[in-house]
């Protein structure tokens, strides 16, 4: 799915990582989220979709991103549609879906604003620790907000308190 696009499916990941990022009026791309399914995974890493545009059908402001070969199943919104309403089970599984999939973006946010780079990386390391190593650095630098270089300075800092 690209950019400007309206969604239309749910993306579940079955195994893979899939980027998705936002860029800015300089052209910059900086990543929103890392779409992934391994032990580590939560439910709101599982599916890559724009939210957003999927439900209120208007144009999507991310891009996404395949960083290693990814195996996925496609759900058009329409048959999930369908589905909800047949049965109240499949409404409680859409609910949570789309209820943790928020507060996992609301979490990020939160911890963007309140935390420093450094606990934030650190969270990373311990949320996501394999994913961490298959992901290029610049995009994880760009996941915490920080550039390239600070992240890399992070790193020393905390290899040389481990000493």
């Amino acid at each position: 799915m690209f950019k400007d696009n309206i969604w239309t499916d749910f993306i579940y990941i079955n195994s893979g990582i899939i980027r998705s990022y936002i860029i800015n009026e300089e052209g910059k791309d900086f990543t929103r989220q890392l779409h992934f399914n391994t032990n580590e995974s939560a439910i709101g890493n599982l599916f890559a979709v724009d939210l957003t545009s999927l439900l209120m059908q208007t144009p999507s402001c991310r891009g996404f991103e395949v960083l290693e070969d990814s195996e996925v199943l496609i759900f058009s919104k329409h048959n999930l549609d369908k589905l909800f309403s047949c049965s109240e089970k499949w409404q409680k599984i859409g609910h949570i879906v789309t209820g943790l999939s928020y507060v996992s973006m609301d979490t990020y946010y939160n911890n963007l604003l309140t935390k420093s780079t450094k606990s934030r990386y650190l969270q990373l390391i311990l949320s996501m620790s394999k994913l961490i190593e298959k992901v290029p650095q610049y995009h994880i630098a760009s996941y915490l907000g920080v550039t390239p270089v600070t992240l890399s300075r992070i790193k020393k800092e905390i290899k040389n308190e481990i000493k």
